[in-house]
């Protein structure tokens, strides 16, 4: 599924959703902080929710890559902050 597609497909569930399809699934946060790239794992969608939320900022140019099924689904800057705005 092409990125375009992935970032619009995440766009049709809710937050509580997309946390009920995904939040077992390991993450990768990809942030810039600093002017650095940081990359952060978590065991789960819910861990780097949690993470994200604990940083005193909201970092720049953030993306998490949700692994399901041997595939990497990136959920960019705006549904991070639909996920973190509705949990």
């Amino acid at each position: 599924m092409p990125l375009l597609e992935q970032a619009r497909w995440s766009d049709n569930f809710s937050a509580k959703e997309t946390l009920a399809i995904y939040g077992a699934c390991a993450t990768t946060i990809t942030l810039v902080r600093d002017g650095f790239f940081t990359e952060e794992k978590t065991p789960t969608m819910q861990d780097a929710i949690d993470y994200l939320k604990a940083l005193d900022a909201a970092p720049l140019g953030v993306v998490l890559h949700i692994r399901v099924h041997g595939r990497n689904i990136p959920f960019g800057r705006d549904n991070v902050s639909k996920l973190m705005g509705e949990l």
